[in-house]
């Protein structure tokens, strides 16, 4: 099969796990090579650099907290003393905490913020500019969130953080149009992620398969998949955009209702 990022550069954030190591590896099937960003996940990271190299592409995997304006310029830095250039930006790590509204800390909020929202600014300024200096062009992808159009309680500091990179993502693309840098948005849904069973007592990643319409949980390489179409030239005419990936799950209004027969009966009355 032809290979849609043939020699591209990528970096993606939080790649040493869940999602990240998913878009990462794909990538690098698709020819890309691969950054592998981390913050604490050195292991994961490593395991997947040392996977991208063995399907023969360049891997470098780097510590970095992305919320620090520092450190993004040393991961820069590194990127292209490694690599020579960047084509693809993932601005993928985020953290989730659930928090109640009233008993969240100023600490707590600029700690979620400035890791979803500010960390994804400074990487994809870092990156555009780069990209700008080599000539123009490039991609630079955003994982959302549903949390950004629904949510729990519990998550405001979250659901604020995505909502803000879906208003970020137009915005940028607007400002990166001239220089022929597209940015574009893709929204997972429920994701099957190695992370759930270590906060969710007895977790099942298929209980709530009954409640997506497509009748099962997603998993990271639904999300790699759309990835790479918004990275490849087959969405050349593709900027500005936000692209849900969740089986259908922001297709259904809030209200469940068990058969079609209890709909019709609400509505005839």
């Amino acid at each position: 099969m032809p290979m849609r990022l043939k020699d591209k550069v990528a970096l993606v954030t939080g790649g040493g796990r869940g999602i990240g190591r998913h878009i990462a590896l794909r990538l690098a099937d698709e020819g890309a090579d691969v950054l592998v960003n981390y913050a604490s996940s050195r292991a994961g990271a490593e395991e997947i650099a040392d996977q991208i190299r063995a399907k023969g592409r360049r891997a470098t995997a780097l510590r970095a907290n992305i919320a620090q304006r520092d450190e993004v310029d040393a991961m820069f830095e590194r990127l292209v003393d490694d690599f020579g250039r960047i084509d693809i930006l993932v601005n993928n790590s985020a953290i989730d905490p659930v928090i109640p509204f009233l008993d969240m800390t100023d600490e707590q909020w600029d700690r979620v913020i400035d890791i979803n929202l500010k960390g994804s600014y400074m990487c994809s300024q870092a990156a555009a500019k780069l990209m700008v200096e080599a000539g123009g062009g490039g991609n630079i992808v955003i994982i959302g969130s549903m949390h950004s159009m629904a949510t729990f309680p519990g998550m405001l500091a979250y659901a604020s953080s995505k909502g803000g990179l879906n208003a970020m993502t137009r915005a940028m693309a607007l400002d990166l149009a001239p220089y022929r840098i597209r940015v574009n948005c893709v929204i997972p849904g429920s994701i099957h992620v190695e992370k759930a069973y270590e906060v969710i007592p007895d977790y099942d990643p298929h209980m709530i398969d009954d409640q997506i319409a497509l009748g099962r949980i997603g998993y990271g390489p639904d999300i790699a998949a759309a990835v790479v179409f918004m990275a490849s030239s087959d969405a050349a005419y593709v900027t500005g955009a936000t692209l849900n990936v969740d089986g259908g799950v922001m297709a259904r209004m809030a209200l469940w209702f068990d058969d079609l027969e209890t709909v019709e009966r609400k509505y005839d009355n």
